[in-house]
């Protein structure tokens, strides 16, 4: 059975989209790192705070 083409151009849109608006946070995130230069992977982990007893 073969599809109709106006359903499988939808389909490809909407996969196209939904790859789109997944990976849009990672490549924000990245653009951000390469403009300001951070690097918060290089940095040495805070030990955590001892509480007085």
């Amino acid at each position: 059975m073969k599809m109709e083409s106006h359903i499988a151009n939808r389909i490809v849109r909407n996969v196209l989209l939904s790859v789109f608006i997944y990976a849009l946070p990672v490549l924000l995130m990245l653009l951000t790192f390469y403009f300001t230069g951070q690097r918060p992977w290089e940095k040495k982990p805070v030990p955590a705070a001892q509480g007085s007893k």
